[in-house]
């Protein structure tokens, strides 16, 4: 009796239930397809397109200026002069005069060796010598007057120009115990120490001429054409980032035929600061546009062999692509030798994206976060 008066009730719930869990959702009404998104998310609530969001990028301006053509090649520095200085005679270093890194002047005491088995024995010269010249000037009175034979004459005269001799070569040995520098230039090196025994031909210093320093390159004589004396040319150490002028100072009259290369030296102008046997690297100019197109190095983009950078339309808020080729390159500095059609030519001022261009396209919006310089000043390296 209650079953039968709780069937409809069963029935209608078992409707609704199967209502609620059909299709009935599956089917939109008009308007009502895609609310929220759009197709690729690009759509918002009234289904219009969404704006893409601007990209943040930094500008430059094309500069015109003068650019080169570097020919980079390696060497190694050199001292134009070098010298070892030796102990010239025997005896045990007493003082140092001079340290490593001092300049020194030509003739100027490095060294003094103890000196008295040398004073002793110029002494004893020097008086053999004075008795061997008055028995000599006494006896050239006598022989005047032909009271001595002419074999005991000269005699005499032999013992005293030996006498001389001995005395000259015992003031060199004397005047020896001071060492002393044979060229004008700097201590690179210290051999010894007080109280070390030397004798003639020990190693004490080590010397060099700093000014100028030298570095001989090998450039292809396709290039050497091209090069002449006092010529610029840009020298870098690798080791500590020191950069430094140069000029050429000579170039060699012939070709090495093994090689294909002329031997160019080329010498340090002033106080560098770069040291003999230092490893730098040399860039030498082989040609020279004076007014190029110049853009930093950042702002091209590759696409293959193909180059291109973005222009930015006068109210900065879109980009341009256009396709460009290169002219020379220097550090980070680049020619724009021409742009690959005339509607799309660069001129000076024009406001290009250095920094982001990679994440770009044509017509994309950006958003200029700072104004830079075209291309990072330099120092320029001007043909001579």
């Amino acid at each position: 009796m209650l079953v039968r008066r709780l069937a409809p009730l069963l029935t209608a719930l078992l409707f609704v239930a199967a209502v609620g869990c059909g299709g009935g959702g599956k089917t939109e009404g008009p308007g009502q397809q895609g609310r929220g998104r759009g197709p690729g998310g690009q759509r918002g609530e009234n289904g219009a397109k969404k704006e893409e969001p601007a990209i943040a990028v930094s500008a430059g301006e094309v500069t015109q200026e003068p650019i080169s053509s570097l020919y980079s090649t390696s060497a190694t520095l050199r001292a134009d002069r070098q010298a070892t200085v030796i102990a010239r005679t025997r005896g045990v270093v007493r003082r140092l005069a001079v340290e490593e890194g001092n300049a020194v002047s030509a003739s100027q005491p490095l060294a003094y060796l103890e000196d008295e088995e040398q004073a002793i024995s110029a002494a004893r010269a020097r008086s053999a010598e004075e008795t061997a010249r008055r028995d000599y000037e006494r006896l050239s009175g006598l022989y005047d007057r032909g009271l001595v034979s002419v074999d005991e004459y000269e005699s005499k005269r032999r013992d005293a120009e030996d006498a001389l001799h001995a005395l000259e070569l015992a003031e060199l040995e004397l005047s020896r115990t001071v060492i002393r520098a044979p060229i004008a230039g700097m201590v690179v090196t210290r051999h010894l120490d007080v109280g070390a025994t030397v004798s003639d031909g020990t190693p004490v210093y080590d010397l060099a001429d700093l000014h100028p320093l030298y570095a001989d390159v090998n450039i292809p004589e396709r290039h050497v054409t091209r090069l002449q004396p006092g010529q610029n040319v840009l020298l870098t150490a690798d080791a500590t980032g020191t950069v430094a002028r140069a000029v050429i100072e000579r170039i060699a009259p012939a070709v090495d035929p093994a090689t294909g290369t002329v031997k160019v030296t080329v010498a340090v102008e002033g106080d560098s600061g770069l040291r003999p046997g230092a490893f730098i690297r040399v860039d030498i100019v082989t040609d020279t546009h004076v007014d190029a197109l110049v853009v930093a190095r950042s702002a091209l983009v590759a696409e293959g062999r193909r180059w291109h950078l973005y222009r930015l339309s006068e109210d900065g808020a879109t980009v341009e692509q256009i396709e460009v080729e290169l002219g020379f390159e220097n550090s980070d500095r680049v020619e724009i030798a021409t742009t690959t059609t005339a509607e799309t030519a660069i001129e000076p001022g024009d406001r290009i994206v250095i920094v982001g261009a990679p994440a770009l396209s044509d017509g994309a919006t950006v958003r200029v976060m700072e104004q830079g310089a075209g291309s990072a000043p330099s120092e320029e390296v001007q043909a001579g």
